[in-house]
């Protein structure tokens, strides 16, 4: 049999005299032992009589826990006990606070005479052999002179100090650590052995007096040794850096994408150059041409390849652009040169003016030939140097009429990156719509990073590919991808109402990359497009489902609108939804109950002006009310903020319909969960919040199973019906709940609760003496316990430890347990 839990025992032991209580001590021993080393409380009597009998496997359970219990520690210690001493003192210094140590050796004092305190294994036995200042310090008031004398002499010596002299005064100023990240010479000599320092791997700061620097003692060392690669850098950093120091810096450090220090011409002849990757090249040349130290007539003339100085060279220098234009003039306005420059850019090594001698000396081979191997326009574009990009570094600084007549033979990869990158004036770009068609323009719509000004330039233009091109690279609004799939024509500055002959086809990139997608704003646009296969196609998801009635009827009304009520009656008599494994219907059952309604409608006026009816219903705070206590009272916790995203996703955005849901209440018993997460949002009427607290007390019983009818349950319903459950901390957590809202009182507990041990576990706290003066309800309660032990169990023992043996597994009420047991013993 089970022992009972030490909560029982406590409260029977409260309802026993004196006597009953030296009775049942050793009647339930085992019981009892274990109570005195828990927590729960200790009955005023209990507690008498255990320190009186001195019984040490008793007071042995009690100093387990005394700890817990101040007035009890004390007593215990007061009594100079050697056997419970060692206990007392606790092992760690965390056991204990000195003022209970310092009432352990207050006690031993009146019993300083007692041979236990010098028996093997005793107190002062373990700590003379000890060294641990936490525990000796207190031992300076022991009763035992050998034991103060050992305590002294450790507690005076103190604790090690990390960072001291040898004389025990702390050092002012710590050893300099070969180490540390960070140096400052002040010389050139102290700069000179810190680069030399291969142990040192931090950041050195150059000398910053004027002067400090030797520059000629720097480069002789250099020379004689040169300098790993973090010095040099650190050195060409500085404005005063000599070029040899400098260039050494740049070989050495080709692989960086930093270039810290001037530019001089020797980098550009350095076979380094050939190594550099594009950004700190442009770097580079940018740095080179700004200062001066870079002739840009100098650089296109000598350094190639041209390919790479063409991709790095900046945009914004005057004197850059003047350079190439000179060489630009000399290609002229027709193609074949142009073509030319195009072909020799990949795998040309020379410089620039070689390539413009090259491609004028190629140019005959080249006239009346199209761009070479074409490429339409590339999603996203990655924009990557190239022959193609290097060619429109040319073709920018050309003149306009050259321009003009150079895109009639660009192909369309070379118009993306132009109209992308090059940002053409406003007349170019209508020419290249005029000369190459709108949907040339598609290639600006190339990358999610499009910006929302580009995107609401291009829609006006109304052109499929532009749109597809929008949709399904660009990160349009919701607004934005319900234009484009609904093919309506974009007038100022609005999607238009279009009639259905005029609406612009979807091709077939759009209709693939939806067939393809997982994206829910992708798809859920589709129920704006009124079209039969993107219907289908958003129905047919597997991984996005319409969640609203409002979104689905709205589908339906657009279809009806743009292909009339046949195109809806096939849609609903369709079996088979191509990406979806159930047989039945995608739509939900009431929104194809109220369409086959509208289609058995005598006329088609009458058959929409229906289902626009129904479709603003469910929109409205209605329908919105009807969702979220449907939808909002689901197992999972944030059920109801999914719930509220949804209907904003497909329904738009909208205020809570308190009203409609108090309403709702009224009719049908809201969801317990569905209340208790109302209650949270902002907002919230005070008739929710009382619901909710009556809800959630409801939902914290382990036993309750909310319906979705009904009405549900009161808490004293609750507690006549279903069983109560013990926690692990020894209470009765939902009837401390009910009792604290009011909505169980404790005679009822009394007498109704099940199981016995859950009910006394609660009743065991609840009619405890505490600070405050005991309440009517809790006088009641007490006196309505005692009549029922007195009645069934008296004075005799038996029947009290019987009880406590029953009640671990006994199922009834606390009555029903002394009822029991009184019968058994009687």
């Amino acid at each position: 049999m089970r022992l009972a839990d030490h909560h029982a025992v406590s409260a029977a032991y409260a309802l026993a005299d004196r006597e009953l209580t030296r009775a049942l001590i050793s009647r339930i021993r085992e019981e009892t032992v274990e109570l005195l080393g828990s927590s729960a409380p200790l009955p005023k009597v209990l507690l008498e009589e255990v320190m009186a009998s001195r019984d040490p496997e008793l007071l042995a359970a009690l100093v387990s826990s005394a700890a817990l219990r101040g007035e009890v520690f004390d007593r215990l210690a007061a009594l100079g006990d050697p056997a419970l001493a060692v206990s007392l003192y606790g092992k760690q210094d965390w056991e204990r606070t000195p003022a209970q140590r310092a009432a352990v050796w207050a006690g031993a004092a009146a019993t300083a005479d007692d041979p236990g305190w010098r028996a093997k294994g005793s107190l002062p036995l373990k700590l003379l052999s000890s060294r641990r200042r936490e525990l000796l310090e207190p031992a300076l008031l022991s009763p035992f002179p050998d034991l103060v004398e050992v305590a002294r002499r450790v507690t005076a010596k103190g604790p090690d100090i990390t960072g001291t002299s040898s004389t025990g005064a702390p050092n002012s100023k710590p050893p300099k650590d070969r180490r540390q990240w960070e140096r400052h010479p002040e010389t050139t000599k102290e700069l000179v052995e810190d680069f030399r320092d291969k142990n040192f791997h931090g950041s050195i700061e150059l000398p910053g007096t004027p002067g400090a620097l030797d520059w000629d003692v720097l480069v002789a060392e250099h020379r004689a040794e040169p300098f790993r690669h973090s010095g040099l850098v650190t050195l060409w950093a500085h404005p005063d850096c000599p070029e040899e120091l400098a260039l050494a810096a740049f070989e050495a450090n080709w692989n960086s994408s930093q270039i810290s220090g001037a530019v001089h011409w020797s980098m550009l002849a350095s076979p380094t150059l050939n190594s550099l990757e594009d950004y700190p090249l442009s770097q580079l040349l940018g740095r080179g041409l700004s200062s001066g130290t870079v002739p840009v007539e100098r650089l296109l003339r000598e350094i190639g390849s041209a390919r790479r100085i063409l991709c790095a060279l900046p945009r914004e220098n005057e004197e850059v652009q003047a350079a190439l234009a000179a060489q630009v003039a000399r290609l002229g306005s027709d193609f074949a040169p142009w073509r030319a420059v195009y072909v020799l850019l990949p795998r040309f090594s020379g410089t620039v003016t070689e390539l413009v001698d090259a491609a004028l000396a190629e140019t005959p081979k080249h006239h009346g030939k199209t761009w070479p191997k074409p490429l339409g326009p590339e999603f996203p574009s990655r924009g990557l140097p190239s022959g193609r990009l290097a060619w429109l570094r040319l073709y920018d600084v050309a003149d306009h009429t050259t321009r003009r007549a150079l895109i009639d033979h660009m192909d369309l990869r070379a118009i993306q990156q132009l109209l992308l990158s090059h940002r053409p004036s406003s007349e170019l770009r209508a020419h290249i719509v005029q000369s190459r068609g709108t949907s040339a323009l598609a290639g600006i719509a190339s990358s999610w990073q499009t910006r929302p000004e580009t995107i609401e330039d291009l829609i006006p233009y109304n052109d499929s590919e532009v749109n597809a091109a929008l949709f399904l690279n660009t990160d349009l609004t919701p607004a934005q991808r319900r234009h484009v799939v609904s093919g309506r024509l974009w007038q100022d500055g609005v999607s238009a109402d279009t009639p259905a002959a005029d609406r612009l086809p979807l091709t077939e990139s759009l209709i693939e990359g939806l067939r393809e997608s997982a994206r829910r704003p992708w798809l859920l646009a589709c129920a704006e497009s009124g079209d039969p296969l993107l219907c289908r196609i958003l129905l047919g998801s597997p991984r996005v489902k319409i969640h609203t009635p409002a979104l689905e009827l709205h589908m339906l009304i657009r279809l009806w609108e743009r292909h009339g009520p046949d195109a809806v009656r096939e849609l609903l008599d369709e079996t088979d939804f191509p990406g979806r494994k159930q047989a039945k219907h995608p739509l939900s059952p009431k929104t194809l109950e109220k369409w086959r309604a509208a289609l058995e409608a005598e006329s088609e006026p009458d058959g929409l002006a229906l289902l626009r009816s129904a479709a603003e219903a469910a929109a409205g705070p209605v329908g919105r009310a009807d969702f979220l206590a449907d939808k909002g009272s689901g197992p999972e916790s944030d059920d109801l903020a999914k719930a509220i995203d949804l209907l904003a996703e497909e329904a738009g955005p909208g205020p809570i319909p308190w009203a409609e849901l108090e309403a709702a209440g009224g009719t049908k018993p809201l969801h317990d969960r569905l209340l208790v997460r109302l209650a949270e949002l902002e907002g919230c009427p005070e008739a929710f919040t009382e619901e909710s607290a009556a809800a959630a007390l409801r939902l914290s019983h382990p036993e309750y199973r909310p319906r979705r009818t009904g009405k549900p349950p009161t808490a004293s319903e609750m507690l006549r019906k279903l069983p109560l459950r013990v926690d692990n901390r020894g209470g009765c957590g939902w009837l401390e709940k009910a009792h604290q809202l009011g909505q169980v009182t404790l005679p009822d507990v009394v007498r109704c609760g099940f199981p016995a041990k859950a009910t006394v576990a609660f009743l065991a706290t609840a009619l405890a003496p505490g600070d405050s003066p005991a309440t009517d309800q809790i006088r009641e309660a007490r006196r309505e316990v005692a009549a029922l032990a007195a009645e069934h169990l008296g004075a005799n023992p038996e029947g009290w430890a019987l009880a406590l043996r029953l009640i671990p597994d006994f199922e009834g009420t606390l009555p029903d347990l002394l009822l029991a047991s009184g019968a058994v013993v009687s």
